[in-house]
């Protein structure tokens, strides 16, 4: 495996555990005030669908991060 392919396996890695600990987090945080009995707003479903979405893309992203990180980094390193 090629220097390129696995710095783009590591960056995608990082970026889709990124947003996933910042989504997860985030709901986390308002479960647990919702369920303390907080005052919180509450939001429209299609919001927590999206939000869900974002949820199942990431973990998809993470289980495919080493054919994404090989397709990002095809040809970066040839020489013409």
């Amino acid at each position: 495996m090629i220097n390129y392919e696995r710095l783009a396996i590591l960056l995608v890695r990082v970026i889709a555990t990124f947003w996933l600990v910042l989504i997860t987090f985030s709901w986390s945080a308002y479960g647990i005030e919702l369920a303390v009995g907080v005052s919180v707003q509450h939001y429209p479903m299609h919001t927590i669908i999206g939000n869900v979405g974002y949820i199942v893309i990431c973990l998809l992203v993470l289980i495919f991060s080493r054919p994404l990180g090989r397709l990002l980094a095809s040809g970066l390193g040839e020489q013409a």
